[in-house]
């Protein structure tokens, strides 16, 4: 297993942890939804609300681990991909292939990241009286389309005419 394939399922069990630390700790309905103000306008009950974390977390895994793999095995893999000809060659098709393998892990990273970090900070504004969204959400979202911003334009470049 290479270093960011180790790093993508550390964050799934540190997902996994943070499920069954908090768990016990949260009331039985939960603030589930901010407005644009960072006020709690939503509620769930916490059995729905981590349920649906698991079920996200399950989908991340199987998107950015299993898919690629899978993908990769078939024959038409590759179709899309502009000047395929070239890329897909038999001296590149390796190359072609790890990099797609290792960009999937890399935006898998990048999503169970902001995962983690926004479900923590719904988890903790649960236990004020008035659960209030704190404001850093704002700026992990923009990093994270600056991220997935760059891993498109990494895309692009490496796939430009030969």
């Amino acid at each position: 297993m290479n270093c960011l394939r180790r790093i993508f399922f550390s964050l799934v069990a540190l997902a996994l942890i943070q499920v069954v630390y908090y768990y016990p700790q949260m009331p039985d309905i939960v603030a589930s939804h901010f407005d644009g103000l960072d006020a709690a306008n939503d509620w769930a009950g916490k059995n729905g609300f981590f349920g649906l974390y698991l079920v996200i977390i399950l989908m991340l895994v199987i998107i950015f681990e299993f898919v690629p793999r899978w993908s990769q095995s078939r024959s038409n893999f590759g179709m899309k991909l502009p000047h395929r000809d070239y890329w897909l060659a038999p001296e590149r098709v390796r190359q072609t292939r790890a990099f797609f393998r290792r960009q999937m892990c890399i935006m898998g990273i990048v999503h169970m990241l902001l995962a983690i970090y926004a479900i923590q900070l719904v988890i903790l504004a649960n236990f004020d009286p008035e659960p209030r969204l704190h404001p850093s959400i704002g700026w992990a979202l923009m990093l994270y389309f600056v991220c997935l911003g760059a891993w498109l334009i990494r895309f692009y470049l490496r796939f430009r005419k030969p």
